[in-house]
């Protein structure tokens, strides 16, 4: 952090509900405005800019002498250093010449203050334009740190500063419409709140700046990620308005019938007619019916389904629950309330989202749809334009429900003239764990005919490895290909039998335990070398834990290194970045740090070990070569709108660029990852797709 850095927070209000309409959608809506600006210099006295005046509805007496007093009464209690403060319509000139002049500005989810700044309210005001390079994110470095994202929750785990809860309930109720009498408070009628959410800035300033001292800036060339981060947002992706209307309208009307449907058994049998988002009501019509459950889960609701003891009337009951309640299709209203003036999605993808670097997805959650059961979306979509339920009902034998939920990627498009290119590493995880493990005989299976899932199948059931016997295999022993498969994607990072068992039901077919753990441990003996190195990356972690501040490096694979600095294990990757684990500790022989747990996601004590600590080195190594790709094909002209795990989703002109291209910048390894057998495949199209 230099000391000619400005640290930045402000706080704005709107009609339109941040949450769900998304940052960009938020900013350009003509109800919001910026009402405190607060910021200060390197270590500087933090300063205030009330700007008041800038908007039409800002004509009443501002009681100045209040304010500014109040902020300087609470700064003297508090002990803060305030600089000055302005109550103006215009940008301060300090601020203003920092920003033209190129200066950096720090602040924590540094996206909403960029976008708000450079949208319609920070022009009301007077605020210069910046560019993306301007911006340092706190929360981004936080993140590369596996520490909370909110400001309050790692000013707290690094005891930098403790945050005002009080200012903050009175920012949140200034922020936004109120439901009661008073439709929206001012400092007129709530001149308290106001005053205590002018301090809860400055302090906002001051929790950013503390924590901006204790967490490590970003890598050059990981700022240099969060800036394309940041450029990918705001090019966005344009969305088929016209086709969520359309299934908007059929998705309508066939909850109209689900409603009915559903009236009538429950009339029928039990004289009671009953609406399937009648929760209390229908669980206890359901207990009635023999069927003792606990809840309306989707997860409860499908073991009544699949229990063969279910009446048939409870059955038919659930399953339109199932279908009225289905979360897949809220994604169109999503889309709805988020997509901006020029008919795009902005702001759906998250800087290191996952601890290890990937991406997590916002507003449409690209990273969680609902899996397609249909193989041609683009003509459902078509059919939509009809409205017609009983047309999309004759043109599919599944669920119209399931058939909406299955076209929700098909309404991400590109624009008239574009394609959209998506380009995926093929199987990229099996590829780094073998490459990672030195696991040769994998390897040379991706390096030559690629055909894993069966070379897994013949090593399982110990049959020959000939690539005719393997071709074959798909036709002749199909059960035996799905066991290849669920072993790969289940088995690599330790997993046992029950994780196998659960993998192959989640594809429609239950194994029995015991057959799974033979499989488990027949993949094992054929895989010694992935197994050695779970037990490598644990043993040498724990190696670390013990003698922090030296560094210990696999002994079965140099490429991975471990070391304790200060309050962090760090994992050093191949590409020289870094994971980071949380106040390390050993507990009962176990690694133990502080982290989100996966089920609860909640902050807490985690437990982690060799399985685990493969899979994180091996995600973060694959998101370390997309990271590479991503760079090149930015440099070729290949413009990046989103990227969902290993894939990479670019929009470009029909007359420019060929898929093969693409596939080809993809696969051109840095030096760290010389011997890795890459792979890309994809496809050209106008809508995106599975």
């Amino acid at each position: 952090m230099s000391s000619k850095d400005c640290h930045i927070d402000i706080e704005s209000f709107s009609e339109a509900p941040l949450k769900k309409c998304g940052l960009y959608r938020y900013a350009e809506d003509p109800s919001t405005e910026i009402w405190e600006v607060c910021y200060a210099f390197g270590d500087g006295a933090v300063n205030v800019w009330i700007p008041w005046g800038a908007y039409d509805w800002q004509w009443d007496e501002f009681d100045e002498d209040y304010f500014v007093g109040g902020l300087k009464q609470w700064a003297i209690d508090k002990k803060v250093e305030l600089g000055d403060i302005y109550v103006q319509p215009h940008c301060p000139a300090d601020l203003k010449h920092h920003a033209k002049k190129g200066g950096i500005f720090r602040a924590h989810n540094s996206n909403f203050e960029r976008i708000m700044l450079n949208a319609h309210v920070g022009q009301a005001i007077e605020f210069p334009h910046t560019g993306i390079e301007q911006w340092v994110c706190t929360a981004a470095m936080a993140a590369a740190h596996s520490l909370p994202r909110a400001l309050g929750n790692v000013a707290k785990e690094l005891g930098s500063h403790g945050k005002d809860q009080v200012g903050k309930q009175d920012m949140l109720a200034l922020c936004k419409v109120r439901t009661g009498i008073v439709k929206r408070y001012t400092p007129q009628n709530a001149p308290e709140r106001y005053l205590r959410a002018y301090s809860y800035c400055v302090d906002d300033v001051l929790a950013e700046r503390g924590i901006d001292k204790i967490i490590p800036d970003l890598s050059p060339h990981e700022l240099k990620v969060f800036h394309l981060d940041q450029l990918i947002n705001d090019r966005g992706v344009h969305v088929d308005q016209a086709g969520i209307a359309n299934v908007q309208d059929l998705i309508a009307k066939y909850k109209v019938y689900l409603k009915q449907r559903c009236r009538e058994i429950t009339e029928e049998h039990g004289g009671v007619a009953i609406n399937p988002s009648q929760t209390t009501v229908l669980a206890d019509w359901i207990r009635s019916r023999g069927c003792p459950i606990e809840n309306l889960q989707a997860a409860t609701m499908k073991l009544v389904v699949q229990d063969k003891s279910t009446p048939p009337e409870v059955k038919k009951v659930v399953s339109i629950r199932l279908l009225d309640s289905m979360k897949a299709i809220s994604k169109y209203s999503a889309m709805e309330r988020a997509v901006t003036e020029d008919g795009r999605l902005h702001g759906m993808f998250l800087y290191h989202g996952a601890s290890t670097g990937r991406w997590s997805s916002m507003i449409v959650q690209l990273q969680n749809l609902f899996r397609p059961i249909i193989d041609d979306p683009e003509n459902a979509i078509k059919a939509f334009n009809e409205r017609d339920l009983e047309w999309i009902r004759a043109l599919y034998s599944e669920d119209p429900m399931k058939v909406f939920a299955s076209c929700v990627r098909g309404m991400l498009m590109s624009e008239e003239g574009s394609d959209l290119v998506a380009m995926d590493y093929a199987a990229i995880e099996a590829r780094a764990v073998a490459w990672l493990a030195g696991q040769e005989d994998i390897l040379d299976v991706f390096r030559d005919h690629g055909k894993i899932y069966e070379y897994t199948a013949s090593a399982i059931y110990h049959t020959p490895k000939e690539l005719p016997l393997l071709k074959a295999m798909k036709k002749e022993f199909p059960e035996r290909r799905f066991v290849g498969k669920i072993a790969v994607l289940a088995l690599g990072y330790q997993g046992g039998k029950k994780a196998f068992a659960k993998m192959a039901k989640n594809y429609g077919v239950v194994i029995p335990e015991e057959e799974a753990e033979q499989i488990k441990v027949d993949w094992r003996k054929a895989n010694p070398k992935i197994v050695q190195l779970w037990y490598d990356m644990e043993s040498t972690a724990l190696q670390a834990l013990e003698d922090p501040g030296h560094a210990y490096a696999l002994p079965s694979s140099k490429k991975i290194i471990f070391k304790v600095e200060g309050d962090f294990l760090y994992m050093r990757l191949p590409s020289g970045r870094r994971l980071a684990y949380f106040k390390p500790e050993i507990r009962e022989g176990k690694i133990t740090y502080m982290g989100i747990d996966t089920y609860s996601r909640r902050w807490m004590r985690c437990s982690t070990y060799g399985g685990k600590l493969t899979e994180n080195a091996v995600q973060a190594i694959s998101r370390d070569l997309l990271v590479l790709a991503m760079f090149r094909l930015e440099k070729e002209g290949y413009p990046i709108i989103g990227t969902v795990h290993d894939e990479v989703i670019l929009e470009i002109l029909e007359s420019f660029g060929l898929q093969a291209e693409v596939a080809r910048i993809m696969c051109i390894l840095p030096e760290w990852a010389e011997g890795l057998p890459v792979k890309a495949e994809g496809f050209r199209a106008k809508r995106y797709r599975k």
